[in-house]
């Protein structure tokens, strides 16, 4: 069997996807054959999710840091800066866990340290890189799926959204689930390349062409910010309105 690991100038292992790549050349002939990876296709009323794109995975120093968050920042960027420009929602959502007992912590924290994502530091803000706007929420997830326990499903529906484009971290589990419950929940789901982060070598390519095969449209970056610019922004059916400031009282 090939070794897909070798060590780098800097003798740091390094992972080469070469190996995968040549493994997925065959395995797409097999799935095509038997009628799987088929094209969704794109919707008229797309939104964005984010998975997790919070300090705690896109920035230096914390044990869920992803590898290349640089890289997946940027071309994240691109996906947004466009859909701010047409008037897209935009879904932030990061995972923490509140106070010194964190009651709210599932079983989850027996296989991995999610006890060390506290929703009151700054490393479960959205990572500054993405220059989240202050009228894009941020919802509090408290395990991997964007949709599993929260509104994110329900509110899509209400504004009439069909597609649901996800970027963020991790390709093996957070955004995993949440491209599949998307699907579930019956949004035709995008995920851009290159927008997808994870911590271990070889991981994000293996999820990429999984994805792709069962649950979603693997596009370019540039594929979806032309598709973003070309949406009429009229189709969402929450209407404009103004907050209903006189109500409130000091």
């Amino acid at each position: 069997m090939t070794n897909a690991f070798y060590k780098d100038n800097n003798g740091n292992y390094a992972f080469d996807t070469t190996v995968l790549e040549q493994a997925f050349k065959e395995a797409r002939k097999i799935y095509k054959e038997r009628g799987f990876m088929r094209e969704m296709g794109k919707g008229i009323a797309p939104a964005i999710t984010t998975v997790d794109m919070a300090k705690a995975w896109m920035s230096e120093g914390h044990p869920f840091t992803c590898e290349k968050s640089e890289e997946v920042c940027a071309n994240a960027l691109r996906v947004l800066e466009a859909a701010r420009k047409n008037g897209i929602p935009i879904f932030h959502t990061t995972t923490g866990y509140v106070g010194d007992r964190q009651w709210d912590l599932p079983r989850w924290d027996e296989k991995i340290p999610m006890s060390a994502l506290d929703i009151n530091t700054h490393w479960l803000e959205i990572d500054p890189k993405l220059k989240p706007q202050p009228e894009e929420p941020v919802i509090h997830k408290k395990y991997a799926s964007n949709f599993f326990g929260t509104h994110l499903a329900q509110t899509l529906t209400y504004l009439g959204v069909d597609t649901v484009i996800v970027m963020g971290a991790t390709a093996c589990a957070c955004v995993r689930h949440t491209v599949m419950d998307s699907t579930g929940y019956g949004f035709k789901t995008i995920i851009p390349e290159g927008t997808i982060g994870d911590r271990v070598p070889g991981v994000v390519e293996w999820n990429m062409f999984d994805m792709e095969a069962k649950f979603a449209d693997v596009l370019t970056v540039d594929e979806v910010v032309e598709y973003l610019l070309s949406i009429d922004n009229s189709v969402y059916k929450k209407p404009e309105r103004k907050l209903d400031k006189e109500l409130v009282t000091n």
